[in-house]
């Protein structure tokens, strides 16, 4: 009967050339027909086949066949074990491993740890993880290797890296596994340095390293970002490794660290020379630095070259031209990530919305809120509902960002919540309600930073609180630890100069500890402008135009002043210095959103199409309390 059903090859061998669940459930049909179903080499040969099978029917099955087995050896226990650790219920595996113990007939071996030890790593317990090493020092097995590196990656999964090191400090032996499984623990648990040492280490101890610790160690040295120290790695992936062109992961982190060391050069040799095709992932870093780089049409040109984006490519892209001030661009390529029903992530939607916050595209930003906010789809992300808040204020709907801001859980506390709707008030010179949001930031315990006073002293500034600006200013440093920089001193000139407090101004940029820059010359010369300081204003230009020589629009401002004043021999000497450096100041341009569409349009431009053109007067003319918002947001160059 057996020779009928198997021939002349053992159940053992026919069963591993199954490749399939139900060709391995037909197989066992047969042998339980055969009889040789209560041979326990088989039936172990079965539990393995069915618990090792990665499918769910297959375990359930392999437990099924367990039940069966009076006195399951280690093997059979083991085999279970690893099944459940590798399955969607990790934590099964333990509760096997305590109905061996409380058996009492089998005890644990050096193979039962590394399964256990695994199974606590991917169901994120780290108090049973302890338990479980503490019945490793029991059974005495500390110093297997397979078991030290099993722990040392479970410590380094939950970056209790102070564990891990005394795991791996007091094992007698250690190989490239432990090193990598350590420096990448490191390197994850932000201990950059530490994975550079341990790296030392490693050559000392004369262990050969591979393409996972040179893989780590590439993201540290991004991480660190010292490209000096990146190089040198890169050398060193040379020295050890060979065939590294055709080595996709190893590449994809070099390029990777070039490109965000902004060392495009090298990041595009390196991406040049992979001798496979270019996976997404080198082909999103390329994109990515480029982007960061401001290189907008470089980081375009490789994202029409793939033939395959994911969602990385498409955020380093919208981010890429938000950063870059082609809003526009950003919101079409939106559309197009819509239309391919590829759901953005929170940097997309931020970059998106300030994209609309920038053009004033209300319409296209309420949306998005709605879409992807309004509707929980990513719960209650403080950055997101900063995001939103921002492009309503921008937006000119201040209301309606105070609603979201007060509807928001307490439970989402965040300095950079607070710090857009301070700022958000700060543009609309609501300077009082602004004060009122810091001081709700002060009751709820939430720390004030650098940005918050930012905020807080142009809120001040516009809205006429002098006093209030120079108290928050001097508690800066005494109530909160926060030295002032250029940005605080810029707002306190601003402040004090649109108060007409321009000699006080002055004295205050010539007593800053930074060399004062082009905004606080801008803001001082504003206010020098408004209140008729001639002298002041002459000192204030011509600090500017030695700064920003190219300038068109400060040479205008300057000669604008001055004609004011009729002081014409100096108007003239500074358009003739215009004319000879052939300066010319560019035209500001507007956006105007209509009906969900954004036009633009120079000064005094008549290029735009006549019907567009007049469709928007129309609808200007009759219908302006429909539009919710038209958005002209002039490009002033700076004035």
């Amino acid at each position: 009967m057996r020779r009928l059903l198997f021939g002349n090859q053992s159940p053992v061998a026919l069963l591993e050339s199954c490749k399939t669940i139900k060709e391995a459930l037909q197989f066992h049909a047969q042998i339980i027909v055969s009889g040789l179903n209560a041979d326990l080499f088989t039936s172990s040969r079965l539990i393995a086949s069915f618990a090792l099978s990665g499918s769910k029917l297959g375990l359930d099955h392999s437990r099924i066949l367990f039940s069966r087995i009076v006195c399951p050896n280690i093997f059979i226990w083991n085999t279970m074990i690893r099944g459940y650790s590798r399955s969607d219920t990790p934590e099964d595996a333990l509760m096997l491993y305590m109905s061996m113990l409380a058996g009492g007939v089998q005890s644990p071996n050096n193979f039962t740890f590394p399964f256990l030890v695994n199974s606590c790593a991917r169901f994120s317990s780290p108090e049973t993880g302890h338990q479980v090493h503490c019945h490793i020092l029991k059974y005495g097995f500390e110093s297997d290797i397979f078991i030290v590196n099993a722990l040392t990656h479970l410590y380094c999964a939950f970056r209790d890296v102070e564990h891990a090191c005394y795991v791996f400090d007091r094992s007698p032996v250690r190989d490239v596994v432990s090193y990598n499984t350590m420096i990448s623990g490191c390197v994850q648990a932000d201990k950059l340095r530490c994975s550079l040492q341990l790296f030392g280490e490693m050559k000392d101890s004369l262990i050969q390293p591979d393409e996972f610790t040179f893989v780590a160690l590439l993201s540290a040295c991004s991480l660190l970002g010292d490209p000096k120290i990146g190089k040198k790695i890169h050398c060193l992936v040379y020295k050890y490794l060979a065939s590294v062109g055709s080595n996709i992961l190893l590449n994809n982190a070099i390029v990777d660290m070039y490109a965000k060391f902004g060392c495009m050069n090298m990041a595009g040799r390196v991406f040049s020379t992979m001798k496979t095709s270019k996976s997404i992932a080198a082909c999103s870093s390329m994109l990515s630095g480029y982007a960061m780089c401001g290189e907008i049409e470089a980081a375009r040109q490789i994202f029409e070259q793939m033939d395959e984006r994911d969602l990385v490519s498409w955020t380093a892209m919208i981010s890429g031209y938000s950063h870059a001030g082609k809003y526009s661009e950003a919101l079409e390529l939106f559309v197009q990530l819509e239309a391919l029903g590829i759901k953005p992530d929170v940097v997309v939607l931020v970059s998106v919305l300030s994209a609309c916050a920038r053009l004033g595209a209300f319409e296209f930003g309420r949306r998005v809120h709605s879409k992807y906010v309004e509707s929980g789809f990513f719960g209650h992300n403080a950055i997101l509902i900063s995001a939103v808040i921002d492009m309503h204020a921008k937006c000119g709907a201040i209301d309606v960002a105070l609603d979201i801001f007060w509807g928001t859980p307490k439970n989402v506390n965040a300095s950079f919540l607070y710090n857009s709707m301070i700022s958000g008030l700060a543009q609309h010179g609501l300077g009082e309600v602004a004060l009122t949001i810091f001081k709700e930031m002060e009751l709820a315990r939430i720390r004030p930073d650098e940005v918050t006073f930012v905020a807080l002293l142009c809120a001040c500034a516009h809205s006429g609180l002098v006093e209030d600006g120079k108290q928050l200013f001097e508690s800066m440093l005494r109530a909160y630890d926060i030295k002032p920089q250029i940005e605080h001193y810029g707002c306190m000139v601003d402040l004090l100069g649109r108060d007409g407090r321009l000699d006080e101004a002055y004295g205050l940029i010539q007593n800053i500890p930074f060399k004062a820059n082009s905004v606080i010359w801008r803001a001082f010369l504003g206010a020098c402008k408004i209140h008729g300081y001639v002298e002041l204003a002459e000192i204030a230009g011509q600090k500017l135009l030695e700064m920003e020589p190219d300038h068109g629009a400060r040479y205008v401002m300057l000669s604008n002043m001055l004609a004011n004043t009729n002081q014409w021999e100096e108007v003239s000497r500074v358009r003739e210095a215009m004319d000879n450096m052939g300066i010319q100041k560019p035209a500001g341009w507007s956006y105007v959103e209509l009906n969900g569409t954004l036009h633009k349009f120079l000064a005094s431009d008549k290029t735009h199409p006549e019907a567009i053109a007049g469709g928007v007067n129309a609808q200007q003319h009759h219908h302006t309390t429909e539009i919710c918002w038209v958005c002209c947001w002039h490009i002033r160059n700076g004035l």
